[in-house]
């Protein structure tokens, strides 16, 4: 199967996994302000996660949807949160107004803590053939990830109009970006019954495939526009923050990019899989994709 066929497949039934799982929220204003960006975009985390799943043979992708779909929740709690009058202050985020513009700021900040206390309740409890031992090996990826994307946005507020250093810039990024991503295929692994060495790597080449993401995101800020990208992209100049296109200009971050990305494609390679086509070709969607 090709990457695209794939994603036709599996993203239509990822979007209605989250529907359903967003009937368990009982305030129907806060269900709505929590779906408003949710299933929106491309669902490159859950897809990445099956598609790491399905790399291992793990088997039929359908008997762990629901617990991959969190991801997506934990994403969009980050991008709620992100968009915020206090933090980037954006309108538009996958081509709609951001949660804060549409909701209001309290009713966005309390539907990304919704999405992200949802998230990791959804890991413990939703039916799924797995033992406890990788339940809790599943939350645990979650919450590391959730906490490693905080402290990230912590660091990003702080360089805001300073210009930081190629070593400080990488650290931001791969707890901002790379951290998540990462949990992704690490979360692939587990559900797969990979082995402990086997998860260990995955999850480095999924921060790596994060970075590569966020360097495609800096250039996009760049050669995109706001109805290309569908977001805010004005945010980053305002504030004066440091980016890929800025530490390493133009030509720089691309060529970084590149070597990212065959680095990712070497590290998958090395691990021979039963069946990496698909990884490989999602590793390369991050540095090619439009938005």
């Amino acid at each position: 199967m090709q990457l695209e066929q794939f994603t036709a497949h599996w993203q239509p039934l990822i979007r209605e996994a989250l529907q359903h799982q967003l009937q368990r929220v009982g305030v129907p204003q806060l269900q709505a302000a929590m779906a408003h960006l949710l299933g929106r975009g491309k669902l490159f985390r859950p897809l990445l996660a099956l598609i790491t799943y399905d790399a291992l043979h793990g088997g039929e992708p359908e008997a762990v949807l629901r617990l991959v779909t969190p991801l997506e929740l934990i994403h969009t709690f980050t991008l709620i949160h992100d968009d915020l009058p206090c933090m980037d202050d954006a309108e538009l985020r996958r081509g709609v107004p951001a949660v804060h513009r549409q909701f209001g700021e309290a009713n966005a900040v309390l539907a990304g803590d919704a999405l992200a206390n949802l998230a990791l309740h959804l890991i413990a409890s939703e039916t799924a053939p797995v033992t406890a031992e990788v339940r809790l090996l599943l939350v645990r990826s979650a919450t590391r990830a959730t906490a490693a994307v905080v402290e990230g946005q912590m660091l990003d507020l702080l360089g805001e109009r300073r210009r930081l250093s190629a070593d400080e810039l990488e650290r931001m990024e791969r707890l901002k970006t790379g951290a998540l991503i990462g949990a992704c295929c690490e979360t692939g692994a587990l559900l797969a019954g990979g082995s402990a060495d086997l998860v260990t790597s995955l999850l480095a080449i999924g921060e790596r495939i994060g970075l590569a993401f966020q360097v495609r995101d800096d250039l996009l800020s760049i050669e995109a526009t706001e109805e290309q990208a569908g977001k805010t992209l004005s945010t980053d100049l305002k504030k004066e923050k440091s980016t890929y296109v800025r530490a390493l200009g133009l030509e720089g971050a691309r060529h970084y990019l590149e070597r990212l990305i065959a680095v990712a494609a070497d590290e998958i390679h090395t691990l021979n899989l039963p069946k990496p086509e698909l990884l490989l070709a999602i590793t390369h969607q991050a540095a090619e994709r439009d938005r």
